[in-house]
């Protein structure tokens, strides 16, 4: 339990890390620009294109992608006999009380600690020139392109702890279903030119690593397993 506790904060001080550090920070602005230039530019002349991207990146789109993930963890917990669906249910709580632990974390440490350090990193649209604006494009839509602050990437983070749970919790055939899910969510952030690339696999990455490493590698996993367990004479310990 607690080797892979302290090897997923490992992996997301390494994470953290290689982005600090000037020779590594290097690449992830390469990675960073290549990425906004081959994403963004695809659609150029495309008008179609612009407006399903400016579509998904609408922010009553959030919403809807919340009750998508939502259906299905709904789907994963009707998925088998009784004792089976009551079990998946408690997982499911779980991993919500950990989605609203998450963004608390996100909000009230992370982004406080970054603002006290005055570190604002402006979105790649308004660094890159030239660059395809898709509030510009279909102004008809409040489209969210242009952040002055984008680490880490919030949406990202929800996205991507949804689907760590999904690979700790569920069968493989989930967790395959949940891969396209997570791309869908996720890039049209980066196509429309709000957050780096970056943003999500450092920023959210390292998050998300470390409230896995709480979430199931810690005692509170044991603690959690035992309480909603029927026969709690023995309690439970962490694989």
């Amino acid at each position: 339990m607690y080797r892979r506790f302290f090897l997923l904060h490992g992996i997301a001080l390494l994470l953290i890390g290689s982005w600090l550090w000037p020779v590594t920070r290097a690449i992830w602005d390469m990675i960073d620009y290549n990425a906004f230039y081959i994403l963004n530019s695809h659609f150029v002349n495309k008008p179609l294109e612009q407006i399903f991207w400016a579509l998904a990146n609408v922010r009553a789109m959030d919403l809807y992608g919340v009750i998508f993930l939502t259906l299905f963890l709904v789907v994963y917990c009707t998925d088998g006999e009784k004792e089976e669906r009551r079990k998946r249910w408690m997982q499911c709580l779980y991993v919500c009380i950990w989605g609203e632990l998450g963004i608390l974390f996100t909000k009230e440490c992370v982004e406080r600690l970054l603002q006290a350090y005055h570190y604002m990193r402006a979105s790649p649209t308004l660094v890159i020139e030239p660059a395809v604006l898709l509030s510009e494009a279909i102004p008809w839509l409040k489209v969210k392109d242009v952040a002055e602050s984008t680490f880490p990437a919030n949406h990202a983070a929800i996205v991507l702890q949804w689907f760590a749970f999904v690979c700790v919790f569920c069968p493989w055939k989930y967790r395959v279903m949940a891969v396209p899910l997570v791309v869908f969510f996720i890039i049209p952030r980066l196509i429309g030119g709000a957050h780096w690339l970056s943003d999500a696999l450092v920023g959210s990455g390292a998050i998300v690593l470390c409230i896995i490493a709480w979430a199931r590698y810690s005692p509170i996993w044991t603690l959690w397993t035992y309480l909603t367990t029927r026969d709690r004479q023995v309690c439970p310990k962490c694989d």
